[in-house]
């Protein structure tokens, strides 16, 4: 064993390391602040219109002037893990219908039912968006992966 001892200005110095380390990606990210400011109890008109996301991804969601929503999408990607926000992720073109869900007081989302996608297609798509608020406007967006890792894939009008 040696006699030697550290000094206080390495002890120092090592704290500083391990708090820079922490504050820039060895530390859990708060899942709750990852993305967009959630929205509660919005109206289904209010989410019409085009949202536009990574890698030239589209969703247009639609009332049908009845009861009935729908929705196109363009260039979605056919997972729903964090690999689909490189800009080499498989993707397609789709429809359906969608809905808000959530119950009142609760953050909303939406759910995408794909009507006309290929059952032999490997994976599952995107099919939950959460309804968040960035500058005042609505955003489409999901949390991706590990809640240790901030991944947010996100469609704004």
């Amino acid at each position: 064993m040696s006699g030697a001892r550290p000094t206080r200005t390495a002890f120092a110095a090592l704290l500083g390391a391990v708090a820079v380390m922490s504050l820039t990606g060895g530390c859990s990210k708060d899942w709750g602040r990852c993305g967009p400011d959630p929205v509660a109890e919005v109206l289904r008109a209010d989410l019409y219109g085009t949202y536009k996301g990574p890698h030239g991804a589209g969703l247009t969601l639609r009332g049908n002037g009845d009861s009935t929503v729908s929705f196109s999408a363009d260039n979605w990607p056919e997972e729903s893990g964090p690999e689909i926000l490189k800009g080499d992720a498989r993707t397609f073109e789709g429809r359906g219908s969608w809905r808000i869900m959530g119950d009142p007081g609760e953050d909303d989302s939406i759910s995408l039912r794909f009507e006309d996608r290929p059952a032999n297609r490997p994976g599952q798509p995107l099919q939950q968006l959460q309804v968040g608020k960035e500058d005042g406007r609505l955003v489409l967006f999901a949390k991706l992966g590990d809640p240790d890792v901030c991944r947010v894939y996100e469609l704004k009008q």
